[in-house]
């Protein structure tokens, strides 16, 4: 990639290495803790599992409380100031049984991965994505690609003899998600960004010695939905839309005017950590 003028950098990673032992499930669950997780954040807090959120009672500009459901219960759960943050695909099903509109303009940060035997490459066995080349609306970074190797036939090798790259696109923002149904269809940009992002990619391979012939693709899956309760410059001082009650706050993806491209963690971190703010300075 250097070769090629990609200019490939580190990735920040929320990790202890003195705990990591290199088994490369970051993505399928941190068997030693070394990857940080917002279970480190909950100490005093009263946490119910098992509950699914089916709308917010809304009266006069103020969120009342909260419906949801466990097993056969209706439960009901009153606050002065409620925070929605159920991801850009759970958030949008929320706010509309509450009553509250979201815009057609879904973005999903569309990921694809490509692939090609190389032996010994032992990839299964590394950090996914420790460096990463931005270009422009896209990224490539090293990312073995479990979805694909358990879902796919043409992936299914040894996993320790496969090197992957991942292509992860900032697509149009267009797109719906109702009733726990997604609806989206990738635009002629958004198609021909990722095959040049296939391009890129098979380029490296062939570079490491892989044989064009036994490149294969991985499977296009959606990997950060969020935008369909955008904020504007006007909310940038309070990052709460005049769509919701006073009291009522969304705290993920949703908000995001646009599709990154890239790991919206550490900007989702930092719009719920101004959130909070703005709530207990309210309250």
């Amino acid at each position: 990639m250097q070769e090629m003028g990609m200019d490939p950098q580190p990735m920040p990673k929320f990790l202890r290495p003195a705990k990591c032992r290199m088994c490369g499930h970051c993505s399928i669950g941190c068997p030693t803790r070394a990857k940080w997780d917002t279970r480190e954040l909950l100490e005093g807090l009263n946490v119910i599992t098992g509950c699914r959120v089916t709308s917010i009672d809304i009266d006069d500009r103020r969120a009342r409380r909260v419906r949801a459901t466990k097993g056969l219960q209706h439960l009901t759960f009153e606050a002065d100031f409620i925070v929605v943050a159920a991801g850009g695909y759970g958030t949008p099903d929320i706010l509309r049984a509450s009553g509250i509109d979201c815009q057609p303009t879904l973005f999903v940060d569309p990921v694809l991965c490509v692939a090609a035997p190389m032996e010994n490459a032992r990839q299964n066995r590394q950090l996914l994505m420790p460096f990463v080349s931005q270009r422009g609306k896209y990224i490539i970074s090293p990312y073995m690609d479990w979805l694909s190797f358990f879902f796919k036939r043409s992936w299914r090798q040894p996993m320790d003899g496969m090197a992957s790259l991942m292509i992860k696109l900032a697509d149009v923002e267009q797109g719906d998600v109702c009733h726990n149904r997604m609806r989206k269809v990738l635009t002629p940009l958004d198609h021909q960004l990722l095959q040049q992002g296939v391009n890129d990619c098979r380029e490296i391979l062939m570079r490491m010695g892989a044989k064009k012939q036994d490149i294969a693709l991985g499977i296009l899956n959606a990997g950060h939905p969020g935008g369909m309760l955008p904020l504007t410059k006007a909310d940038a001082a309070t990052l709460h839309s005049p769509q919701l009650p006073d009291n009522l706050y969304v705290s993920d993806a949703t908000i995001l005017p646009q599709s990154l491209g890239l790991p919206p963690i550490l900007t989702i971190m930092a719009l719920a950590k101004r959130i909070a703010k703005n709530i207990a300075a309210e309250a």
